[in-house]
């Protein structure tokens, strides 16, 4: 089985919907896949932030049936801890699922991935 490692680096659409389809089409390959929110996309992993964006999206595939794929497959949704001071939610703001972790731990989960990608 490959790995598949995407850092996202903006909580808008643009980041988003091309981060969440390419995983989708990994992790229906069988590959595994892991998704890094830096502190900039971390925002889209706050509860709602996902649906909103999949309401304003046109013309689309359906944001919240791709994350929920993702889950299926067993994707892992990482989150950088940094993201708290900077933004000043907190880990209970985020969707279930995500994991709060350190740059080191996504570098370590990364290692021996075929395919890395930034969004």
């Amino acid at each position: 089985m490959a790995k598949t490692a995407i850092t996202i680096n903006g909580a808008e659409g643009k980041n988003i919907f091309p981060a969440v389809t390419i995983a989708v089409s990994a992790a229906a390959s069988g590959d595994e896949v892991i998704l890094f929110f830096t502190p900039g996309g971390a925002p889209a992993m706050v509860k709602g932030a996902l649906e909103k964006l999949n309401e304003e999206a046109k013309n689309l595939p359906d944001l919240m049936e791709m994350i929920e794929g993702l889950e299926m497959l067993n994707a892992r949704f990482l989150v950088c801890e940094l993201a708290f001071a900077v933004h000043g939610f907190g880990e209970e703001d985020l969707r279930k699922g995500a994991e709060v972790v350190g740059a080191t731990t996504f570098v370590g989960a990364a290692d021996g991935a075929g395919l890395t990608l930034s969004f």
